[in-house]
């Protein structure tokens, strides 16, 4: 049950432009601090190198979800989205097959990522499941934050769940099928089976599968090599994939990760992958408890893999999907509760 100041602390979250921050019951563990109030921040992203983040926010209890702003200096966060922001704005011509913007109610934010569009803008893609689509909202600098404005989505395939995205260098994207509804949903990814794999959007084209790139369940997807290189988790394996293309032929490397590995964020510095992820005794319908977390940096290149934090199940924050740089810390969110993490990076 929440308290009356952790109700307080989502009434004024609800309001567009009211920041909230950390709530009563949101003690740290040891050097994990939290903010708590944000439902459901399943990925994070940074804008460029500034201390804000944009975190996702899936849609929980019958109500839409939300893109969430991040002060990670301020330590506070407000609804970015749908908040009352600028209007949408749809670019017809990149986006011919997305005719309105998401419907507020339906609206549940699961992976996201930031591009870079050139000239200094940068536009947020997003893993929408209120009509199973990738979003595109430009980021708009107004006044001292960030804010964003809808300009169009690519309708996915039917019969698809996805999971992450990440940018191509031609302004498209390839996203993570999670699974397929009608074959076994979640649970044939609990089960370890084959689910998906990457579908990629080139402009003007369709949405289609990747041949070779199937794997169980799925999740974090990072681009690199001019596209040539795609770093994917595979979730119901607890592994990490690394396919790479040289014109026609496609190889392919694997680590165990130890961890259901979730999303997968680039460090500051561009060398090295981070992979937040949860710890979990699997059965049909979901997993029996959810006992632990961790992060790690992986070698993009060796595969390579380095403990960051290991987390057992008594730590506070649970259901760990990512962790992302910003300074000296290292900011996490997590795929169902009402808390964003921080911890000092080492």
């Amino acid at each position: 049950m929440r308290t009356m100041a952790g109700l307080l602390v989502l009434a004024l979250a609800s309001a567009g432009g009211s920041w909230a921050t950390a709530a009563e019951g949101c003690a740290p563990s040891g050097d994990l601090q939290l903010i708590c109030g944000p439902e459901a921040v399943e990925d994070l992203d940074r804008v460029g190198q500034t201390k804000w983040l944009i975190g996702s926010g899936m849609a929980e209890g019958g109500k839409g979800g939300h893109l969430r702003l991040i002060d990670t200096a301020a330590r506070r966060w407000e609804n970015l989205y749908p908040a009352g922001g600028p209007a949408g704005a749809r670019d017809a011509k990149r986006f011919p097959d997305c005719a309105a913007e998401p419907e507020a109610q339906k609206f549940s934010a699961h992976g996201i990522v930031l591009r870079n569009a050139g000239g200094g803008r940068q536009e947020l893609l997003v893993v929408n499941h209120g009509r199973e689509a990738i979003e595109y909202f430009a980021v708009i600098q107004a006044g001292s934050k960030p804010q964003v404005q809808w300009i169009g989505c690519v309708p996915l395939p039917q019969d698809v769940y996805a999971n992450s995205v990440a940018p191509m260098p031609d302004g498209g994207f390839v996203t993570s099928l999670f699974y397929r509804p009608s074959q076994g949903g979640i649970d044939a990814v609990f089960a370890s089976q084959v689910t998906g794999g990457i579908l990629r959007w080139t402009p003007g084209g369709k949405v289609t599968e990747m041949p070779g790139t199937q794997v169980s369940g799925a999740n974090g997807i990072a681009v690199s090599h001019e596209g040539r290189v795609i770093h994917m988790a595979a979730w119901g394996t607890r592994e990490l994939v690394r396919f790479e293309w040289n014109g026609d032929k496609l190889s392919k490397k694997t680590v165990p990760l130890g961890f259901a590995g979730d999303n997968l964020r680039w460090s500051a510095d561009g060398k090295s992958l981070l992979i937040g992820g949860q710890k979990f005794v699997a059965r049909k319908g979901g997993p029996a408890s959810l006992d632990g977390w961790s992060v790690v940096r992986v070698n993009p290149d060796t595969l390579d893999v380095k403990m960051v934090r290991d987390a057992g199940p008594k730590e506070t924050m649970q259901g760990i999907t990512v962790g992302v740089e910003v300074g000296n810390e290292i900011w996490i969110g997590q795929f169902r509760g009402n808390q964003v993490g921080y911890f000092p990076r080492k």
